[in-house]
């Protein structure tokens, strides 16, 4: 089996739902050397996905269709592949590919196991109070109840798609951040260097155009006005309410304590 020739570099951009990645992409997009901002690859992570079962199945199901899990690795490579190659085209061929999806954070190891060298993964991290507020929006727009059972499962949402910040398999391919320093020189500094963006331009965002989408906007309980608009960091939101901040502590105190979440505001 042969694996396809990609060399293209492609950065994945990532964290919790409501953390800040559409305006962490918007950010890198900014660069003359990538594409312009796009939604995300969600029909990519299936075939991530289908990888992981593979091989948590391999000897009662996929080794009667591989000789060995490298050629299953290649396989499922190739299809990954094909697909970036496809939203490449759609884009242009930039220089460096830069995608996201919320969704496929958990799973950036699987995605370095299969695509190597090519990929760098930038993750921005939110404060949890945000961000399980964000998805008691989204729920109040989606004309659904909030109650602590669902907040209880959004903080643990939240913890796993953290759990590859310290993944061996992603050092030295895996930049980090906090949300609320998105804007701090250090930081943009470090995605420079980091992706090898050196031109990226806060000052740019929502103003370099995007590219041609088909967008539900206001129709779409996820969508935020915050979007495709200057970078602001200042919460649109009420404060989460306590019994909801209680869960979140009791939930994600390890993460609060490690990116300094510790003052209760």
């Amino acid at each position: 089996m042969v694996e396809q020739n990609a060399t293209q570099p492609v950065v994945f951009v990532g964290g919790a739902p409501r953390s800040g990645t559409t305006v962490t992409h918007e950010l890198l997009c900014t660069s003359t050397r990538t594409n312009a901002y796009h939604p995300e690859i969600s029909f990519v992570l299936p075939l991530v996905n289908s990888y992981a079962l593979g091989k948590n199945n391999w000897s009662n199901h996929t080794n009667a269709f591989f000789a060995e899990p490298e050629h299953f690795r290649i396989h499922v490579a190739n299809l990954v592949n094909t697909s970036l190659q496809h939203v490449s085209l759609v884009l242009g061929n930039p220089e460096v590919l830069t995608v996201k999806n919320p969704l496929m954070t958990p799973k950036f190891p699987v995605v370095r196991e299969l695509l190597g060298e090519r990929t760098r993964f930038v993750t921005v991290v939110r404060h949890p109070y945000d961000v399980v507020r964000s998805r008691q929006e989204v729920a109040k727009k989606s004309e659904q109840e909030f109650n602590e059972r669902m907040a209880r499962n959004t903080a643990r949402s939240y913890n796993e798609t953290y759990a590859h910040l310290d993944n061996p398999i992603l050092e030295g391919s895996l930049f980090h951040f906090r949300y609320e320093d998105i804007l701090v020189p250090e930081t943009i500094e470090g995605l420079r260097n980091f992706t090898g963006l050196t031109d990226l331009d806060p000052d740019k965002v929502g103003v370099k155009e995007s590219a041609p989408q088909k967008d539900a906007g206001d129709s779409n309980p996820w969508y935020s006005p915050k979007y495709h608009g200057p970078i602001n960091t200042k919460s649109r939101l009420s404060p989460l309410e306590e019994k909801y901040r209680k869960v979140v502590r009791e939930v994600c105190a390890p993460m609060m304590e490690r990116f300094n979440y510790t003052n209760d505001v």
